[in-house]
């Protein structure tokens, strides 16, 4: 791993150790990585790697899945998620999750966006604000203002997206964990959401599962690269693709399997 990523003084997410497994089958095994604030972090590799389950592994999402079983630790902002005096609840705002297809709510634009915020106490009055702020944030005022009242399901696809992405912004998160966001749309769909990422990460530490190698190198500051439930690389997106020091990263990368 490269020395840039690994010495990162205070990374915004430090994953120490983490083993997985789904009953007797183990998922992941030993992974560290440390995620520096405020960058695009891309997980790559071939399907059934670990990628989508070590990303669960940051807001537990595994949790919800029977005879799932984690060791390690995950400190966000120094702190251990899997600690015993973690809300989860908390955890799941301020670590934020968009899924691979679009699944907004069967309900208004509107209260698509004004739905966590109310179920986390945000008051009426500031309702109107904050759904705007998370639908400027996500590059969709201009599109759809006029209608906030028209059902969440009659945007395309890629809106679609967009609006969950708004969703998840709107609950004011420190981290998005984003699915392979991309791969249900159509390539100017994907142009918008890989400009999105970019320019969220300003204000935010974004970690991406992708299958598109061409994304990560175009969207991502780091690069992790599984296989087999192993991190078998990490390190900045230049050096991963152009000077991988694993050959396993340089056969995937290349083509010659996955």
């Amino acid at each position: 791993m490269t020395e840039a990523v690994q010495n990162v003084a205070q990374p915004h997410i430090k994953v120490e150790n983490l083993n997985l497994w789904y009953g007797e089958k183990q998922a992941l095994k030993n992974i560290s990585m440390n995620i520096p604030k405020n960058s695009v972090t891309a997980l790559i590799g071939p399907s059934g790697c670990g990628k989508s389950t070590f990303i669960r592994c940051l807001n537990r999402m595994n949790d919800l899945i029977k005879n799932c079983r984690v060791e390690g630790r995950v400190l966000i902002e120094g702190k251990d998620i899997y600690g015993a005096d973690v809300d989860v609840v908390d955890l799941r705002k301020q670590v934020g999750m968009v899924f691979q297809k679009p699944n907004p709510f069967p309900m208004s634009i509107y209260d698509n966006i004004a739905y966590g915020p109310r179920l986390h106490g945000v008051n009426k009055k500031d309702l109107d604000g904050v759904v705007e702020g998370a639908l400027r944030s996500a590059a969709l005022w201009n599109e759809i203002s006029d209608r906030l009242k028209s059902p969440a399901l009659s945007l395309s696809g890629g809106q679609q997206q967009r609006l969950c992405i708004a969703r998840t912004l709107a609950v004011k998160p420190k981290i998005i964990l984003f699915d392979e966001p991309t791969s249900a749309l159509d390539p100017i769909s994907t142009s918008r959401i890989e400009d999105l990422i970019m320019n969220l990460k300003k204000d935010y530490t974004i970690v991406i599962v992708t299958h598109n190698m061409q994304q990560a190198a175009r969207i991502s500051d780091y690069t992790g690269f599984f296989l087999m439930g192993e991190l078998i690389e990490f390190g900045q997106t230049r050096q991963i693709f152009h000077n991988p020091q694993e050959r396993s990263t340089e056969d995937y990368i290349t083509g010659r399997f996955g």
